[in-house]
């Protein structure tokens, strides 16, 4: 038991002392120290945001280290490195557009405690700057010549094909020489800052796998460059000709008779009955009565005639037979006996005026009784 008590405390030792050594060597190589700040906020130049891609530069006046730079971006600026510097509590922390204008605000450095508080430190901090940077003039540079050997996939490109040379953002150059694989081109930027950045070569819109650097007024030559196989030209479709059409007579058509309208019978109208009238009995002239001679007898009274639908017709009087002796119907003896002829000729006057008369009485009544 004591045994294993002192083994435990003899492990316990060692470890400590294991501890303790690997502290001293942890500080012997130097750890870097998280005692720093970062910083962010808006930027404001010449009362306006600032463009994308300026860069600003944080420095702690009186020191040396401590120093980091960032670019803008939708006007604002973040992960802006401050410290860790030692001796410099207190002092300002300056701001710097484009390595040519300071801000107008400042900040204060303090060493942050990692000690209770969390590190590295955070801080917003907004930036203005008064004026816009003025753009650097470049400085003239010498022109450079380049020349070697083009190969595309497996043979020399055509003689025709583009070479292009680009330098960073700001140079491009289309042109040069290419025959039969050779190619020579001239480069200038006439820019000096420049110097020592690669050169990209393109052939055809591809970028060949070398580079080389901007060396002003230099003659480079024996510069290999190889790039992948040139798509094969589509051949120009040959137009077709196109027959010429024959114009052909188009056929008038006939006018399209418009029909007629059919008119459309009108009903037949069924006439009204319109009442018979009963005809107006016409008067018939009354015959002039022959004057009765003296000697003739007074005459009966007479039968009404009974009333008939039409006229009679009158029957012509038979003529009275001649005597023998050669006398008329007249020829009577005046002052004798007259004859049955003379009275009847004389009676029917009389009786037709009696049957207008009753045909007159006959109608008038039937007319009382219609209405």
């Amino acid at each position: 038991m004591k045994r294993r008590v002192v083994l435990t405390l003899l492990l316990a030792v060692m470890l400590v002392g294991v501890i303790a050594v690997s502290s001293k060597s942890a500080d012997a190589q130097g750890f870097p120290s998280l005692a720093f700040t970062l910083y962010q906020g808006s930027v404001t130049v010449a009362g306006q945001p600032a463009e994308d891609g300026l860069e600003i530069r944080a420095r702690i006046v009186g020191a040396d280290e401590g120093v980091s730079v960032v670019t803008t971006k939708n006007g604002r600026y973040i992960a802006l490195q401050v410290g860790p510097a030692s001796g410099v509590d207190g002092n300002d922390v300056e701001f710097i557009l484009e390595n040519q204008i300071v801000s107008s605000t400042k900040d204060t450095y303090l060493l942050p405690d990692c000690g209770p508080d969390p590190c590295p430190a955070s801080r917003v901090f907004d930036l203005v700057f008064s004026t816009a940077p003025v753009a650097p003039t470049p400085v003239p540079s010498l022109p450079a010549r380049y020349s070697g050997f083009v190969q595309a996939g497996d043979v020399a490109p055509p003689d025709s094909t583009l070479l292009t040379v680009r330098i960073g953002s700001s140079y491009e150059v289309t042109g040069g020489n290419l025959s039969a694989g050779d190619f020579s081109i001239i480069v200038d930027p006439a820019d000096a800052s420049l110097t020592g950045v690669p050169i990209e070569f393109y052939l055809a819109g591809m970028k060949a796998a070398q580079t080389v650097p901007y060396q002003p007024g230099a003659i480079v030559e024996n510069v290999i460059l190889t790039f992948g196989a040139l798509p094969t030209p589509t051949p120009a479709p040959v137009p077709t000709a196109v027959p010429t059409a024959v114009p052909t007579a188009v056929p008038t058509p006939e006018p399209t008779a418009t029909p007629v309208p059919q008119a459309t019978p009108e009903p037949t109208r069924t006439p009204t009955p319109v009442p018979t009238s009963t005809p107006a009995p016409t008067a018939t002239a009354t015959p002039t009565p022959i004057p009765i001679p003296a000697t003739a007898t007074s005459v009966p009274e007479t039968t009404p005639v009974p009333e008939t639908t039409s006229v009679p017709e009158t029957t012509s009087t038979p003529e009275a037979k001649e005597d023998e002796g050669g006398g008329g119907l007249c020829s009577a003896n005046p002052g004798g006996p007259a004859s049955a002829s003379q009275i009847g000729l004389l009676l029917a006057p009389i009786a037709l005026a009696l049957w207008v008369g009753i045909r007159r009485r006959s109608a008038a009544a039937a007319v009382d009784r219609a209405g």
